[in-house]
C-alpha cells in the first residue's frame, strides 16, 4: 500500500561523529561515549532495563524517565530516557509498521532522525545521544532514544504565566517567528503544543532561545500542508489558552507569525479553520499522555 502521496517521511540523515556498538543495535553520539561506557551503557540491554530515574510519562508501552549521571569532573549530567516496549505496538500501530505506512516506523528512531534533521537547519532541540532497536522479524520490537537535559531552560507552559510586560511579548514574538521560520522551512511537528518548546535565557541584548523537542512526529509534507499547518496552530493556540494566553495576545503571535499589520479576509477565514480546530480540541476527552488533556485543565475565557 503507497501512503505516500499524502505526506513524505523525513530525507536520511548523516552520521558524522555517531559510533555503533552492540552488533549495530546502539547509535552513539561519539562525544557521550565515554559517559555511557564509564556507567556500563553500552549494550541495548542495559538502557532498556534501566531500573530508577524521576518517571516524567508513561503509558501502555512507552515510558520517558529523568536520569542523573556522574560526570568525570565530579559533576551531574541530566539525560531522558524515551523507551517503547512490545505492548506499544499493538493494533494499528503493528499493522501500520507492516505495511511500512509513513508515520508508523520506529518513534525511537522517527524523533532521533527529526532531531537531527532540524538541528541541520538552524533549529535548537534536545542534543541527541544515543538510540537504540532490536528488531524480530524485520521489525523493530524494542527501541529507545536518549536525549540530554536542555541547560536552564524552562517549559513554555510554566514560563508565560509568569510573565508580565516586555518579557512576556518577548516570548510570543520568540515564538511566533520561531514559528513562522519551522513551516517556512516546510516542516510540521503534528504536537505543537506549548509544552514541547523550551526557553532558556540568552546573552544581554539577545532574546531567550526557543527549543522544540518530542519530535517522534516530525514531517516534510508534500501534499496536503495548509491541514498539517492549521493542526500545529491549533494545538498551539489551545495550550496557549490554557496557559492563560489572551486572545489579543493570539493575534499578536499571528500578525508576527504571517507578518501582517492588519488582518485582512483571508486571514480571517484561516483563523476561523484553525478556531475549529480549536474548539474540537477542547470538547475531546481526556488522554492520559498529553498534559492538556488532564482532567480539569481547560483554557480560560477570552
Amino acid at each position: 500500500m503507497n501512503a505516500g502521496a499524502c505526506v513524505s517521511g523525513l530525507e536520511p540523515v548523516g552520521r558524522a561523529a555517531v559510533e555503533r556498538w552492540d552488533a549495530g543495535r546502539l547509535h552513539v553520539a561519539a562525544r557521550w561515549g565515554p559517559l555511557l561506557r564509564a556507567h556500563g551503557f553500552d549494550t541495548l540491554e542495559s538502557l532498556m532495563q534501566l531500573g530508577g530515574g524521576q518517571r516524567m510519562r508513561a503509558v501502555p508501552g512507552r515510558s520517558t524517565v529523568r536520569i542523573e549521571l556522574a560526570g568525570p569532573g565530579g559533576g551531574t549530567q541530566v539525560f531522558f530516557l524515551k523507551r517503547y516496549a512490545p505492548e506499544y505496538w499493538k493494533g494499528w500501530r503493528r499493522v501500520g509498521r507492516w505495511l511500512r505506512w509513513p508515520g508508523a516506523q520506529d518513534e525511537a528512531q522517527r524523533e532521533w532522525e527529526a532531531i537531527h534533521r532540524l538541528r541541520a537547519h538552524g533549529f535548537q532541540t534536545a542534543e541527541p545521544v544515543a538510540f537504540g532497536q532490536e528488531r524480530r522479524g524485520g521489525m523493530v520490537t524494542r527501541s529507545f532514544l536518549l536525549t540530554a537535559e536542555i541547560p536552564r531552560a524552562t517549559a513554555a507552559h510554566e514560563l508565560l504565566p509568569q510573565l508580565r510586560g516586555e518579557a512576556r511579548r518577548r516570548l510570543i514574538r520568540e515564538l511566533a517567528e520561531w514559528t513562522a521560520r519551522f513551516h517556512g522551512a516546510g516542516f510540521a511537528h503534528k504536537d505543537l503544543y506549548l509544552s514541547h518548546f523550551f526557553v532558556a535565557p540568552a546573552g544581554a541584548g539577545d532574546g531567550p532561545q526557543v527549543f522544540c523537542i518530542d519530535l517522534a512526529r516530525l514531517i516534510r509534507p508534500r501534499w496536503l500542508r495548509t491541514r498539517w499547518l492549521i493542526k500545529d496552530l491549533a494545538q498551539l493556540a489551545y495550550s496557549a489558552r490554557c496557559a492563560g494566553a489572551r486572545r489579543a495576545e493570539l493575534l499578536r503571535f499571528y500578525k508576527i507569525c504571517f507578518r501582517r499589520a492588519r488582518l485582512n479576509a483571508g486571514d480571517r477565514r484561516f483563523i476561523r479553520r484553525v478556531w475549529r480546530r480549536v474548539k474540537r480540541l477542547e470538547r475531546r476527552p481526556p488522554r492520559y499522555d498529553v498534559l492538556w488533556d488532564q482532567p480539569g485543565v481547560r483554557p480560560r475565557g477570552v
